[in-house]
């Protein structure tokens, strides 16, 4: 599974649900609360889907950590 780099907007990091594979954005997305999703402006334009990096970090940390314990149980 591929990490996402934060994008800086406004002081805060940040990542784009739009920017995770198909499965990824899904497994995400059941794991957090609707009110987790941000809609941000930044010159001009409309970011929408957005995720604080924290919050994505401490997923895509966890969520590994359980795919590779499930590798090793499958073996």
């Amino acid at each position: 599974m591929t990490k996402l780099i934060p994008i800086f907007i406004n002081g805060g990091k940040w990542i784009q649900l739009s920017q995770l594979s198909k499965e990824q954005s899904l497994k995400l997305k059941t794991w957090l609360p609707v009110s987790c999703l941000k809609k941000i402006m930044f010159q001009g334009s409309e970011f929408s889907d957005c995720l604080d990096f924290e919050t994505y970090e401490y997923w895509f940390r966890t969520h590994q950590v359980s795919e590779q314990k499930q590798a090793l149980l499958d073996f």
